[in-house]
Order: C-alpha cells, then sequence, then structure tokens
C-alpha cells in the first residue's frame, strides 16, 4: 500500500482589492505599501498580505494549520517586500501559526502604540460628526 500524502494546499495570488480586509487596511497602511500588497486565497476568503516598506518593518499571515503556513510561506517567498519569511506558532489567543516576515516582533510589546509602528498601521480617520450627534454621555463613546 503506498504511502498517503495529505494534499497541498492551494494558495492563490490575487489583486489587492480582492482581499476580504482590502478596506481595514485601505484605512490603516500607507498607500504605496497597499499598491504593493498581494491578496492570497486560502480555499475560499482571499486575506491580504502586506509586504515591509517605509514605517512598516514587519508583517504575518495567520493560518489554522501547519500545510497551509508551509505552502503561504512558499508563496511569500517569490514576491518582493516579504523577506525572511518563517513560521511560527501562537498560542494565545488560539493555537494556531502564523507565517511572518521582515525583522522578528517583540516578545512583548510596550503598548498598543509601539505595535500598530512595528506593523506600520495608523489609526484611522473617524468620520467627521456634527457636534450635535456626539454624546459624551454615550456607553459606547471612548
Amino acid at each position: 500500500m503506498p504511502a498517503l500524502t495529505p494534499p497541498t494546499p492551494d494558495v492563490t495570488v490575487m489583486p489587492p482589492a480582492e482581499a476580504y480586509d482590502f478596506d481595514y487596511f485601505r484605512a490603516r497602511i500607507d498607500t504605496e505599501l497597499l499598491s504593493r500588497s498581494i491578496a492570497l486565497r486560502v480555499f475560499r476568503m482571499p486575506l491580504l498580505a502586506v509586504p515591509v516598506g517605509a514605517t512598516r518593518r514587519g508583517g504575518c499571515f495567520d493560518v489554522d494549520n501547519l500545510a497551509i503556513a508551509l505552502a503561504v510561506r512558499d508563496v511569500l517567498t517569490a514576491f518582493s517586500g516579504f523577506p525572511d519569511p518563517r513560521i511560527t506558532w501562537l498560542c494565545t489567543p488560539r493555537s494556531s501559526y502564523s507565517v511572518e516576515w521582515g525583522e522578528r516582533p517583540p516578545v512583548t510589546w510596550p503598548d498598543e502604540a509601539e505595535r500598530l509602528a512595528f506593523y506600520g498601521h495608523r489609526r484611522p480617520a473617524l468620520p467627521h460628526a456634527p457636534s450635535s450627534a456626539v454624546s459624551s454621555c454615550s456607553p459606547t463613546a471612548s
């Protein structure tokens, strides 16, 4: 009986705007980096992989199993902007794998601003609301 080998997951490279999370990144990432990003479709949903550069020092793409992590890493090696692609194990918030590239992130972050800066994120601009529509008594306002 021949040895059974699991099938290699298909990772499809797509234009960045096809990514499910494109609008999220468009509000937070430098436009030049966004234009060099790629959407990676694993199974049915394409997600964005953003290269390093400008203020972005590292990146990551989280997946649920090792076979997918290996396939994503192999795809990223063919593109510029994704140096030193490697697989790491994440134990929190849930057990999974992460394909990382660029600089290695610190084990712990001093604060959220440092983490956002490492990944080149900026806080998205909030839509301007008329002053009468904003209430400081709202339980959701911060």
